[in-house]
């Protein structure tokens, strides 16, 4: 890019993401960045290239937040941000103190200030979203707040002071840049004050493009603000659901020459639906199913269908028991709770058992219930055979080692009381040996232990899980191998856990924050792996991707499921700590103030409709909506009322019992071409 000292473009695109596909070309250095929300976003844009054979070397694939740090970087200025572990330690230490603004958010969520910490970081998030910590945004948000009924007015009132005063106490502790919604504006200031700092960080950049987005945060719009100015290019490509109400408030909300087209974009796709109705989420599963399979016995590839829900990981359980009767292998693209899974908590329960001095007989077998097995060089070879334990053999070890209930015992106890069950005859010695050698290793372990002892200690743990519990998960599971991949994924999402932690542990006691003792370590991960998402599926040509719908962005399959399109589930209610009535003014943009400020993507169903627009309209040549009548608890749901915009057959009930007893797809699919392609 040349000096130049003038401003950029800013232009607006709703509903029209192939854009991007026509601006890739080669090139010796990237000329376009290209900022996506989601990885899946990256990856889709890279496998729609890919299918049409067109170089991307002219195009880089990033996120906002490394622009920032570049920029700043070279401006000489600090970038370093603190982990959404670290922020919640330090809200935490400042919602302990007595001040005014403390007890104004006590007003507002409740007492214990510490046990809402999550609660009042997220409403701390969407004032960050809503107006980049900038001075007068601020004030057109406390502007807005007066103008409520006199409740929601002194309640948000309350929580604007209360996050206000915590946004000041974390720059007093760690500086003014700690996270993404003050790093961005960091950077966005360095570039006003030095326009000239872009091309000397970014030569070859001229154009900026944030694509799959349904909200423009302050924040960001700080940073592409100053990019225009700068001299740079910036491409905004919306979704349908959402871009309209952004490019109506954007002339509000920067000084740039906005630019739009799309403004008729719908999120309707081009096909008609073929509308399923059940009476139960398992029963509609069971339709959804019935569609994957009667496609795949007409010839289609598994990797030509593809079914999406708001929710992909609450749907996960049912799809799988419905898609395992028809013989339909899945590929579930959901986070990995790992906190759920059976390594984790084996990882959980011995760190318990490791920091304990005495515990009772059910806190000591509890390791061994979730799969513990001794690394190979506590056991000999030919005892590999005994690991895992059953749940007979931990059952018969119970019963053995039980005397009075709640008896608690330190580990050497709990030796000795072994020794005196076998001597005694209750327990064959053999049947004993699997809790002696478990008893054994955990003596062992140092009781006040170093960083590196998270390492030491338990990834031989995970190799022997990888060498011996995997395999018997794999026998006994079903023909999916839904459960061998789950368990696969923990062990490898537990490795990267022990480097998190690891280092976590480190720096916190670096700081005298925490303890030597395996509890921290074991409230750490915990800190760890809930605020950082596990691993998605891998791809595989010979299973059914089930993904959320706003994944499916700039994807195409020639045959689309789309399920739990119900009120209440699709959309989703808005949860919020912010009164109704804030929440509505904000998004509604009555007012000058609040037309000032950035509507936080997850205030407006107009986000969920941007999901359904990705989920439906990746589909090529048909199209299925399923939904239920009524939920688990037998209460009556409501259609999804964003249904209304898309054109739906929906199918009688004797079709879709031919579909569940016959495999015969309904002529609403059949014939928009249901058979091979």
């Amino acid at each position: 890019m040349t000096e130049t000292t003038d401003r950029g473009s800013l232009r607006a695109v709703v509903g029209r993401p192939e854009e991007l596909l026509d601006r890739a070309s080669r090139a010796a250095e990237p000329a376009e960045f290209v900022v996506t929300p989601e990885r899946l976003h990256r990856r889709n844009l890279k496998r729609r290239l890919a299918e049409r054979a067109t170089p991307r070397s002219s195009l880089r694939l990033t996120d906002a937040t490394a622009i920032a740090s570049r920029l700043l970087d070279a401006a000489g200025e600090p970038s370093e941000t603190i982990d959404r572990i670290d922020r919640l330690k330090h809200l935490e230490s400042l919602l302990e103190r007595d001040t005014e603004a403390n007890e104004r958010l006590r007003a507002a969520v409740g007492s214990d200030l510490p046990a809402h910490a999550e609660t009042i970081a997220a409403a701390q998030t969407r004032v960050a979203e809503m107006t980049g910590w900038d001075d007068e945004c601020l004030h057109a948000l406390s502007t807005v707040a007066e103008g409520l009924p006199s409740v929601a007015a002194r309640d948000t009132a309350d929580l604007l002071a209360g996050v206000r005063a915590l946004e000041r106490g974390l720059a007093e502790r760690v500086g003014a840049v700690h996270s993404r919604e003050t790093l961005l504006p960091a950077a966005a200031a360095a570039l006003r004050d030095r326009p000239a700092l872009w091309s000397e960080t970014f030569p070859t950049a001229e154009r900026i493009s944030v694509a799959g987005v349904s909200a423009v945060d302050a924040p960001l719009l700080s940073l592409l603000d100053a990019a225009t100015a700068a001299g740079v290019d910036v491409t905004l490509s919306l979704r349908p659901g959402t871009g309209q109400s952004i490019v109506d408030r954007l002339p509000d909300r920067t000084e740039a020459d906005l630019s739009a087209d799309g403004r008729d974009a719908s999120i309707a796709p081009d096909l008609a639906a073929a509308e399923f109705v059940a009476d139960t989420p398992e029963a509609e599963a069971r339709l959804a199913a019935g569609v994957v399979a009667a496609h795949l016995r007409n010839g289609v590839s598994p990797s030509d269908v593809l079914v999406v829900a708001r929710d992909a990981a609450e749907y996960e359980r049912p799809l799988r028991r419905a898609m395992g009767r028809q013989g339909v292998n899945l590929a579930v693209w959901a986070q990995l709770p790992v906190e759920r899974t059976i390594p984790y908590r084996q990882f959980a329960a011995t760190c318990a058992v490791l920091a304990a001095d005495e515990l009772d007989v059910d806190r000591l077998l509890e390791p061994l219930e979730f799969h513990w097995v001794p690394p190979a060089t506590a056991v000999e070879d030919a005892d590999m055979d005994d690991w895992p334990l059953s749940t007979a053999d931990i059952g018969e070890l119970r019963t053995a080692l039980a005397t009075d209930s709640g008896t608690e015992r330190s580990l050497v106890g709990w030796a000795d009381r072994l020794g005196a069950v076998v001597d005694a005859g209750e327990i064959q010695p053999e049947r004993a040996r699997p809790l002696r050698t478990f008893l054994d290793w955990a003596r062992e372990q140092p009781g006040t232990p170093e960083p590196v002892a998270v390492h030491e200690t338990f990834e031989p743990l995970v190799e022997a899980g990888r060498e011996l519990a995997l395999p018997s998960v794999f026998a006994e599971d079903s023909a999916d191998l839904g459960r061998t991949s789950r368990y696969a994924r923990a062990l490898s999402r537990i490795e990267e856990l022990l480097t998190d932690t690891r280092a976590k542990y480190r720096e916190w006691l670096d700081a005298g924050d925490v303890l030597r003792s395996w509890l921290a370590i074991a409230d750490l991960a915990e800190r760890v792996v809930t605020t950082r998402p596990g691993r998605r599926e891998h791809a595989n040509a010979a299973a059914v991707d089930v993904i959320d719908a706003t994944d499916a962005w700039l994807r195409e399959a020639p045959h689309v499921v789309a399920v739990g399109l119900v009120d209440g589930v699709w959309p989703r209610r808005v949860e919020s700590v912010f009164p109704d009535a804030f929440r509505q003014a904000v998004v509604a943009g009555d007012s000058a103030a609040a037309r000032r400020l950035a509507v936080p993507g997850r205030w407006t169903a107009a986000r969920e409709a941007d999901h359904l627009a990705s989920g439906l309209g990746a589909a090529t040549e048909t199209l299925c909506c399923t939904r239920y009548r009524r939920d688990r608890e037998g209460t009556a749901r409501e259609r999804s009322r964003l249904l209304a915009e898309v054109s739906t057959r929906q199918v009688d009930e004797a079709a879709a019992q031919s579909l569940l007893t016959a495999g015969t797809l309904p002529d609403a699919l059949a014939a928009d071409g249901g058979g091979a392609r």
